[in-house]
């Protein structure tokens, strides 16, 4: 798993979210995370706890009751930068 990805799956965690993570580089959704756990329904429980923690949808709007796949935790989100590059 690259460096970025493992920050954020350490973040989420500490903040009770059990995702795998994953940056995008390139595609139509580039600069985007891909977080998704497809043991989880997504909720609107769910939804507030993401936009709570900073993270928008690709279009920077907060994510709602449709923002999941198929009723499934697999969002495309924006947010938390800061986490592509190690802190010392």
């Amino acid at each position: 798993m690259r460096p970025e990805n493992k920050r954020m799956k350490a973040f989420l965690k500490a903040n009770g979210v059990a995702a795998q993570p994953k940056w995008l580089r390139a595609g139509s959704l580039k600069q985007t995370w891909r977080l998704e756990n497809s043991g989880t329904p997504w909720t609107l429980d769910l939804a507030a706890k993401l936009n709570s923690l900073g993270f928008t949808d690709y279009d920077g709007r907060p994510l709602g009751q449709f923002s999941g796949n198929g009723g499934y935790f697999s969002v495309f989100v924006r947010g938390h930068e800061e986490l592509l590059t190690a802190t010392p």
